[in-house]
Formats: structure tokens, sequence, C-alpha cells
């Protein structure tokens, strides 16, 4: 059987517990089949197939029982119902299905860095209904199936402390101003701030608070851009009492310009580049950017059109594909790329080659 036909089979497999938990009395296969399509299950099968998944369902655990009932003809057929005892008591209705659960299983490995949260709490509770739901063969069925699916790299778990989390989870909650104890890059040492959070970001396998800095104590506004705190940087967060009014503009509306979550007071501008046929299908996979739009070009090269787009973030991105890739306009970029360009060459040819040993000793 093909993954195709097995995700349909489970997918019906989960509606028939439902169907024969939720039934008044046995039910026969046309009966059965009848529930499956008003539910938009299937549109049909053979009465073979039914018996195949009633088969899967007592393979599983599930305790079912065959008896005979009357069809509306007055023929005799064969029925099934949920059978007292073992595989009854361990049935409730249906949360979810076997491909929602293998779904769900690999979510907590992408959801690993909010351990703590309120999010990572319901993902725990929703799997613990499932194990309740489910006998432990289908469980070990799901386990086995799930090996398919590799998260890489696997984000570490509990890389935050949860107090911390919880802290900053619940001021944006309750949009109330946050003060973290923070180290940016250039700072020895953490420094105090007072922000006002307006969400989590999860990129590239770390966690940011989106916010912007509170209006200082004198009454000075700070600067309007907002900023991504790093969490990994944030040794405290406390709430605060005092409430704050949450920006018209959601987060994600401002990261729209953006394939990374770069920011900058500047305008964003408009950036075209021609990439090398043998980097074209890289450069439209990647992609660039996520409003990019993309022109074939004869020599099977193509040429990008990117709106809105901001130099820093764009240049490391062209650096990368070296001489396949050149920056049509604007004129600016392009002379700094010759310039970064001239400063690689020198540094290449420019030095001799200090020795593996003598770079481990410190040389």
């Amino acid at each position: 059987m093909d993954s195709i036909s097995r995700h349909e089979q489970l997918l019906r497999v989960f509606h028939l517990i439902d169907i024969l938990f939720g039934a008044r009395g046995p039910l026969t296969t046309a009966e059965l089949k009848d529930r499956l399509q008003h539910r938009g299950v299937i549109d049909d099968m053979s009465d073979k197939n039914i018996r195949r998944d009633i088969d899967f369902l007592e393979k599983f655990g599930y305790a079912l029982k065959q008896t005979t009932k009357k069809s509306p003809r007055g023929t005799t057929c064969h029925a099934w119902s949920i059978e007292a005892g073992r595989g009854s008591a361990e049935l409730v209705a249906p949360a979810v299905t076997l491909p929602e659960l293998l779904s769900l299983a690999a979510a907590r490995d992408l959801l690993a860095p909010l351990a703590g949260t309120v999010y990572w709490r319901g993902v725990g509770q929703l799997l613990d209904r499932l194990e309740r739901v489910a006998t432990p063969q289908l469980l070990d069925y799901a386990a086995a199936h799930k090996d398919g699916l590799v998260v890489h790299p696997k984000p570490p778990a509990a890389k935050y402390r949860s107090k911390t989390l919880n802290a900053v989870n619940r001021a944006i909650r309750r949009a109330q101003e946050l003060v973290i104890r923070y180290t940016s890059l250039s700072d020895q040492r953490p420094r105090r701030a007072t922000i006002r959070p307006e969400a989590l970001v999860i990129y590239d396998g770390a966690i940011y608070i989106a916010g912007y800095r509170a209006p200082q104590r004198n009454g000075r506004s700070s600067d309007d851009g907002i900023r991504f705190f790093k969490l990994d940087r944030v040794s405290d967060a406390k709430v605060t009492s005092r409430p704050f009014e949450r920006r018209d503009v959601p987060v994600e509306s401002l990261l729209a310009d953006s394939i990374t979550i770069y920011r900058s007071a500047m305008e964003p501008r408009r950036f075209r580049i021609r990439v090398d046929a043998e980097r074209a299908r890289w450069a439209a996979e990647k992609p660039f950017h996520p409003r990019q739009k993309l022109r074939k070009l004869a020599d099977g090269g193509v040429m990008l059109d990117i709106e809105r787009a901001w130099d820093e973030e764009l240049i490391p991105q062209l650096l990368a594909l070296g001489s396949f890739a050149e920056v049509v306009e604007p004129k600016d970029v392009r002379e700094r790329l010759a310039d970064e360009a001239r400063r690689i060459v020198a540094r290449y040819e420019g030095r001799p080659l200090r020795s593996f040993d003598g770079m481990q000793a410190g040389g």
C-alpha cells in the first residue's frame, strides 16, 4: 500500500472509531459506508476495504464485536460494535486523526525553543489527551511513522528559562511594559531596558521579542522603530504595571518586506539582480525575498525584481552567490560589492597562508 493510500486508511479508521463509539447499536458495512460518505471521508469504496479497516482496528487493540442484523431489504448482514471491556473503556470521542497526531509530534520538535510557555504546555496537554484516546499499539505505530520525518537542525529543548518566557508572554498578552536586562553584541555586560513587547518571533531556530522601546522618564520619546531582542541575551525580565497601546500595524506586516527579521530606519528600496543559469533555480527556490518577481532570461539565467528590500539584508546573500550574481541596481550597491570583492582578493593574495598547526597554537 502506498503512502497516500495508507494516509486515507488512517483517516477512515479514526472516523470509524468515532462512528462506532457514538452508535446506539451494531452497524453494517453499508451503514458504515453511508456514515463515512456523509462525513465526506469517502466517495465510494468496496465492502472488502471496510472489512480491512475493521481488521486494522482489531490489530491495534480496539475490541470489536461482530454480530448480524437485518438490512432494509430483509437480508441478514454482518454488523460491528465496540465490545464492552477492553478497547471500550479507553475510548472517548477521538479529538484528532492519526495524520494529525504525526503532525503534532513533528510540531513538538519545532516548538522545542518555546518549552515553558503556554504554547508548549498546550502541545503537551493535547498529546496527553491523545494518549487517553489511543491504545498503546496505535501510539507505537505513530511513533514508528514519525521516524520518517527529521527536523534538522533540531532546536534544543528548554533553551530558555520558563520564568523569563512566562514573563514575556504575560506582558504581550496583557499589553504591559516589560523591564529586561539585555546584552547586545556590542555590550560587555547586560543593560537595563524598558520595552513594549508586541509579539514573540521564531526565526532561524531562535526566539526574539518584537517590541518598541518605552518612552524615557524625562518624557522624551525613544526612536519609533521596532526592535528584535534575542531571547538568548535576556538575563532577566519583569512585567511592570504600566499598560501601553498596541500599534495599529501588526508585527507580521512589518516583516512583509524582509526575508529575515532585519529592520532599518531607512526606507527599503528597489533591487534588480541578475543570476546566472548555474544558480538560477537556487535563487528561485531560496527565495531572496518573499515578494520577489522572477523573469527568465534567454541564456537560462533569471532577473530578480525586488521592489522593497534593505541593503544590509540582501548584500550577505549576494556575497554567498559570488560571481554567479550581479546587481543591476542600485548603482551604489554595485560599487560596494566591488570594493568588498577587492578586499577579499587582497586578503587571499596579499599575505601567505598560515599553517593549521600555527593557528591552533595561536600563531
